[in-house]
């Protein structure tokens, strides 16, 4: 296990690296005479977190916090199967532009937090109450561990699902919620069943894999990580400048083959159900047909890739539901949804269009000028780099 670690450790200090060192670049192609983010040293500083019990969360701070900055701390998660690194060529810019302190975090069972062997059941057999709150611990021992009041929490893939999760739980310690392409909100047409049921053997085989809880990263413990991410990382992500294929590959493939499978080895089948139809992954309890609406928190923006395989419409039927409870009922209840999208993104969006991203961040959290069905990012991917404006 020390060696896994180990490889990760570095391949996620690269990945940082190259993270700071494109987003320099980036800006003395627009700025010339600006001074670029490694002359004033590294965007962010990662350090293990103590949660009590033996157990750490990993975390990248902030080391740039943006002048008169006196807003709420802005935390982000990640999905599965990555971590942190996964935010590497946006957490330059979140860093410089957001108001306040930036912490991107391991889930507790993922990356390099602690990843004690998991005991709470596989697939089927364990009670997606239980996998909820083992994620939701870890990220509230680790608040109380850094003395935070209130965030605005945001988390990508599954890590928007499980940031729901938190909020439910509670509702007092998040300001806003930022759910980037989240995976989970509609629930599983009635067709899947059958579609499933009908499906050749080889998918069968797969599906069963999935519902009794045998994890991906088993797999690549067999000796063919390296392959599958480059496979993965070569057909998945453009050549855009900020895409770094082969310390994203080294970042993806470390994180699969570094250390226990633990909860984040698992999380696809203890909190997600295989789709097929409609969606590529349906949660186990959906967070749209009552989870979302019941929420006490005041706000969600929910940001989609414009060729995002999670479909944004859903979230968009949810809202509905809010407001249509609120004109029948009188009802003040249920958050005010915004939803917005990045330009050329698909469901990595910080890693697609990562500067987009961070411009539907910052408009969705009342920084500039954003707004609902706005598309973000698309001067960054047309080839004219132009500079960004200071909000």
């Amino acid at each position: 296990m020390g060696s896994g670690v180990s490889a990760l450790e570095r391949a996620e200090t690269q990945l940082l690296r190259v993270g700071d060192q494109w987003y320099a670049d980036w800006q003395s192609s627009c700025k010339p005479a600006a001074q670029g983010p490694n002359e004033r040293g590294p965007a962010v500083k990662v350090t293990n977190v103590d949660i009590g019990d033996g157990l750490h969360i990993r975390m990248a701070e902030s080391t740039r916090v943006a002048s008169g900055a006196d807003d709420t701390p802005l935390v982000c998660m990640h999905g599965f199967g990555t971590g942190l690194g996964i935010y590497y060529a946006a957490l330059p810019a979140l860093a410089e532009r957001w108001r306040g302190k930036v912490y991107a975090i391991d889930t507790l069972g993922c990356g390099l937090s602690s990843r004690p062997r998991w005991t709470l059941g596989h697939g089927k057999n364990c009670r997606v109450d239980d996998a909820e709150a083992y994620f939701i611990s870890g990220l509230e021992q680790w608040r109380e561990a850094m003395k935070l009041d209130r965030m605005v929490l945001m988390g990508h893939s599954l890590g928007g699902y499980l940031a729901v999760a938190y909020a439910e739980k509670y509702p007092s310690r998040v300001e806003r919620l930022v759910l980037v392409s989240a995976v989970g909100t509609p629930a599983p047409p009635p067709e899947l069943a059958e579609a499933q049921r009908t499906a050749a053997w080889p998918i069968r085989a797969v599906l069963s894999a999935w519902e009794s809880g045998w994890s991906p990263f088993t797999v690549a413990k067999l000796g063919v990580g390296d392959a599958l991410m480059g496979r993965y990382v070569s057909r998945r992500f453009s050549d855009a400048s900020w895409v770094k294929k082969p310390e994203l590959q080294a970042y993806l493939a470390s994180s699969w083959v570094g250390a226990n499978n633990s909860a984040g080895g698992y999380a696809h089948a203890t909190l997600l159900r295989p789709g097929g139809v409609g969606e590529l992954a349906y949660a186990r309890t959906p967070m749209g047909p009552s989870r979302i609406p019941s929420l006490a928190v005041p706000r969600i923006a929910a940001i989609y890739g414009d060729r995002d395989w999670m479909d944004w419409r859903n979230m968009a039927k949810v809202r509905e539901a809010i407001e249509a409870r609120r004109q029948n009922e009188g009802s003040k209840g249920g958050p005010q949804i915004e939803i917005m999208h990045v330009a050329d993104a698909s469901h990595n969006v910080q890693v697609d269009n990562p500067l987009g991203f961070v411009d539907a961040v910052l408009a969705a959290c009342d920084h500039g000028r954003g707004s609902d069905g706005k598309v973000f990012g698309a001067k960054y991917v047309s080839g004219r780099h132009e500079a960004m404006e200071a909000i």
